[in-house]
Parts: C-alpha cells; structure tokens; sequence
C-alpha cells in the first residue's frame, strides 16, 4: 500500500426501519419489541401498516397538528425545494403528493409535529441498542424479538445479520412473513428464528392478486416447504379475517385443509378491525375498505369451527 493510498473500510450493512415498538404483548410469547422493515411486495387492501409498504422513507401529515400560517408562518412551504407545499384558503399546508420527494426538508421545518418522516436507516448495532433495552421484561417473561413490516425479508441480509446477533445474545426471535420471497431466504433466515408467523390471504390466485396485488402461487409453494419440517421452527399460519373479501367459509376451509395437508399444526385467524384507517390519509393514500365492519363473534366462532376440524389448533389473535 502506497503512501497516501486510502483504505476503504467494508461499509456496515444498514436497514430501513418504519417503527421499534417496545412493550408489546402480542406477536410472539411475554413482553416483546416488535421491530418494523420497510417496503413489502404485496399491498393488501386491509394493511394497517401502510407506512412500511414503500421501500423509501415517506411523508407523514397530520392535518390536526397544523396551526395554519397565521400562527407559525408556515416555514414548511420556504423548506420544500421541490414547491410541493401551498397554502390553503385557511392558511392550512397542503402537499402535493405526486411533487413531493420525501427528502424530509419540510418535517425538519414543522414546529408541531404535523410533518414527520417515516422511515429511518439503522445499523443492525443500532437496533439491537434499542432491543436491549427491556432485556430485563424479556427474561422474566419469555418474550423478546419480532421482526415485522412491511415485508422483512424484502431487506433480508439486514435482518439475516440482525436475527443472527439476536441468537448470539440468546434473544427469543420472532419474525412475521408473508412468504413472499425466495424459498432459500427463508430457510436460510430460519435458522436463527423461533417462531415463524406465515401469512396466507386467500387460497384463490385470481382473488389473491385483486387483493394483494400479487398471485399466491409463491407464497403457497413457500408454505409447503415452511410446513412441511423445511425450517427448524415453529410455525403459526396468519389468516386475518377481511369480511367481503376472504372471510367466506369456503376459503376459510381451503385454507385449513392446505395447512393441515402440509404438515401445519397451528393456525391463527386475525379479526378485521379498521384502526389503521386513519395512517392512509396521513399518507396521501385512499383507503379502500373504509365501508368495511369487523366480523362479529358468531361468525369468528364458526371460522373457528372449522379450522379445527382440521385437527389444528385454533389462536385467535389481535390484528
């Protein structure tokens, strides 16, 4: 090496994270942080996370959090270089969806918060950091990790790195997927996973792909390979329950008769709820189901019913 030469260290791997939620008691055993990647291959109708659908950071505006112009003089509308921001006849900011770029210019400019940027690139170190935090609530709870999306695996050698130190540090690890990815991430992600949460929307490939944007044939022959003993895991079949959309008894029992066939021992049905309605407007995003009531007891009961007739092992879950 000559004098003068530079050495290029190797550059850490980072990921984009939409959200780190400590506390939680759902999503795998005991007191949990739920770990958020961006960006997923699917865009289901009912998604209640549509901040981590995109694979950039995106603009989030909380109309309410606005004072208007004549109370902050509006520095968002001077910060924006690409003149996405205007005023309304209220003096409310109003954004341009299609001029604006993300950079962020604007939520640095807010004084109230209306304006916030979601997504933040993280170093596996970084996140880890945070895990760590409640290491104490983990082991007096059998809790730990769960890494979650958007679609983790969309980001797979960050959350093969992160999962990895996880295991090093013996940290349960969780990991919600909805098998859209290639088989041999999976099982290569697998080995550092303790509990598995597989996603299946709807057994139909036509209905599938009006819903989700995307056909289920890939997600299927994933769950084949999940289910029948292809990873050293436990496995959780998801099914949320979207009333006009997959919620009939047919695809219910489909969907049973796949699992069980597969080799699966547990499935979980997610009642509908709406609550992440309000994220899509935020977002500049038109929420389609809007109109859309969750299930009633009677008829989860009957869904039930059925997937146990299977011989699975029903959870009824939280959306």
């Amino acid at each position: 090496m000559r004098n003068g030469d530079v050495l290029n260290e190797p550059k850490e791997t980072t990921g984009l994270v939409f959200n780190i939620q400590r506390f939680s008691i759902h999503d795998g055993p005991g007191i949990r942080t739920l770990v958020f990647m961006q960006g997923c291959s699917l865009a289901c109708k009912w998604c209640c996370n549509p901040e981590g659908q995109k694979s950039y950071p995106q603009l989030r505006f909380i109309s309410v959090k606005c004072v208007g112009a004549d109370k902050c003089r509006a520095p968002c509308v001077e910060a924006c270089p690409e003149g996405a921001i205007t005023l309304s006849e209220e003096g409310k900011a109003q954004t341009d969806r299609k001029l604006c770029a993300n950079c962020g210019k604007c939520a640095e400019a807010c004084l109230y918060g209306a304006r916030t940027i979601l997504g933040k690139r993280m170093t596996v170190e970084e996140v880890l950091d945070e895990v760590e935090k409640d290491r104490l609530f983990y082991n007096r709870s059998g809790g730990g990790i769960t890494v979650g999306g958007g679609e983790p695996l969309m980001q797979f050698e960050f959350v093969l790195q992160l999962l990895k130190r996880c295991k090093e540090r013996f940290l349960h690890t969780a990991l919600e997927t909805c098998g859209h990815a290639p088989g041999e991430h999976l099982k290569q992600i697998s080995e550092y996973v303790d509990l598995m949460y597989y996603d299946i929307k709807h057994m139909d490939p036509a209905r599938h792909k009006e819903l989700t944007g995307v056909s289920n044939e890939l997600i299927l022959s994933n769950a084949r390979r999940v289910l029948s003993g292809e990873v050293n895991c436990e496995v959780i079949v998801r099914t949320a329950i979207i009333p006009g959309s997959n919620d009939s008894e047919d695809n219910i029992e489909a969907t049973a008769r796949f699992v069980a066939e597969s080799g699966g021992k547990m499935m979980e049905l997610l009642p509908y709820h709406g609550l992440g309605s309000s994220k899509y407007r935020q977002l500049g995003m038109e929420y389609e189901l809007k109109d859309t009531r969750p299930p009633t007891d009677e008829q989860m009961e009957r869904l039930r019913n059925i997937v146990e007739s299977f011989g699975l092992k029903e959870m009824t879950g939280v959306f």
